[in-house]
Formats: structure tokens, sequence, C-alpha cells
């Protein structure tokens, strides 16, 4: 693990992280794109596939910084250059396969989308990749919360891709509450203000899934921003209450009291 550690200490490697990041995160639509050649998810047809490209980046990404570069900054700036390099040249692909006109200056109205879309999501993508990434454990936790729900769909996006694994999806879903549950373990309970951290943290993830389904609803309609807005809210206060949140509340709750009272124990047991 150290001789790892060593090795990513070097700038071109946390670059290449970053890209590998925004890599692994697309690789479902190598196959999902293969008809129109578009690597990235088109805004217009598949919102829903560009929200999770760019939320699950931002976790893999800030999960490397936080595990492998310490929470150092200088680490955290070269891994996001490389996110961000990575995924520019996603955007560009997708633009030059959806629009070959596009780089001579001939935008049609969905490569405008596009680029709006794309542009919107990687700046929020990024901020909220540097927010949990330096941020203390507790306060991230609130971040983790809403970039979690990510790794759920993507899972079942795969799963839905392989022979034989589509049964195995609904499990998969839940692979979100099961990392915030682990992540609430570290922040631990035994502080009273970790517990607020807990509760809401708890809440965003229960809401999550009705915000990204929301939000990929209006940005595929393709209207304004106002009624865009009025859209988001109605869509949204008709989602939320159909959300089930009783089985992620009881992964997250139970993995979080689990991964907590282990680590109180290892440390009381080092501490002899």
């Amino acid at each position: 693990m150290g001789s790892m550690r060593r090795v990513w200490q070097n700038w071109w490697m946390q670059l290449v992280g970053g890209i590998l990041m925004a890599a692994i995160a697309v690789l479902p639509w190598l196959w999902i794109g293969e008809k129109d050649r578009a690597i990235l998810p088109v805004a217009s047809d598949d919102a829903l596939g560009l929200i999770i490209v760019f939320a699950l980046t931002a976790l893999l990404g800030s999960w490397c910084v936080r595990r492998v570069g310490r929470g150092r900054t200088g680490f955290a700036v070269v891994t996001a250059v490389g996110m961000f390099l990575g995924m520019l040249a996603l955007g560009a692909q997708g633009i030059q396969a959806t629009n070959p006109a596009a780089f001579s200056g001939d935008l049609s109205k969905a490569s405008v989308h596009q680029l709006w879309v794309f542009g919107s999501l990687l700046v929020i993508s990024q901020a909220w990749y540097f927010l949990s990434a330096k941020l203390r454990l507790p306060v991230a936790a609130l971040f983790y919360a809403m970039l979690a729900v990510s790794l759920g769909y993507w899972l079942q996006i795969v799963a839905s891709l392989i022979a034989g694994a589509q049964s195995y999806a609904i499990y998969l879903g839940y692979a979100g509450a099961l990392i915030l549950g682990l992540i609430l373990g570290f922040v631990g309970f035994l502080r009273a203000s970790n517990l607020i951290f807990w509760v809401l943290s708890l809440a965003i993830q229960w809401v999550m899934p009705a915000v990204v389904d929301s939000a990929a609803r209006v940005i595929q309609s393709e209207v304004g921003f106002a009624k865009g807005l009025r859209a988001f809210g109605k869509n949204f206060s008709a989602t939320v209450l159909e959300v089930p949140w009783q089985t992620p509340l009881i992964i997250s709750l139970a993995t979080a009291m689990l991964t907590s009272v282990i680590i109180v124990i290892v440390r009381k047991a080092r501490r002899r």
C-alpha cells in the first residue's frame, strides 16, 4: 500500500487518475452509445445518464483524494484537472458524433442544449467534488449523500447490460445507501453534532432520487429556466412521496451503526 501511495504522489499519475475516474463513470455508455457513436449520454435523450456520469465522477474523485491523497489540496487540484480534461474530451466526442458540422460553426439546437447542460453539470460536479473532498467528514457527508445515489443507478445500468445480472439490479440500487452508511460510520455518533449530520444526510438520501429524476425530466423537456423551475417543483412534489425510503434508511443506519461500533472497538484496542 505504501508503494502505491508513492506512485500516486507523481503529478502525472494524479492527472491520469482523474481521467480514469471519468472513463469509469462513462463505461456503460460505451455499449449504450454504440448506435449513435456518442459515448457521453445526450441531454435530450438520456439526461439521467448524464447526471449519473458527472455525479459518479465527483464521488470517485473525492474518495481518491481522501483515501489516496490524504486530503491534500495539490492532489485534489491535479486530479480535478484530469477529471476536467476527461469530461471535456468526452463532451467534444459526443458533439462530433451527433453533430459533425458543429466544429465548423454549424451548431444544431440539440447541440446547443447539450453544451448548456454539459457546462452546467461540469461546474456543479467540480464544486461538489471539492466540497466533499476538502470539508470535514461530518459536513462532507451531506455532499456524499447527494452523490452516492449515482452509484446505485450506475450499477443498475451495468447489470442491465450483463446477461443474467438483471435480476440483481434492484439490490444493486441500494449500493448508495450502503456507501452512505459506511461514511456515517466513520463520522461516528459519540458527538451530538455528528448525529445532526446523520439525520440531515439520511434526509438528503431520501429526497435525492426524486431530485435526480425531476431534474432529468426538466432537462429533456428543453424548456426555459423559469418554466424549468416550475416543472421541477411540480415533478419533485409529485415524486418525492412515492420514493421508497424504508429500505435505504435501514441499510444506511445498520451499516453506520455497525461501522461505528467496529471503529470504536478498534480504537480502544489500539490504546491498550
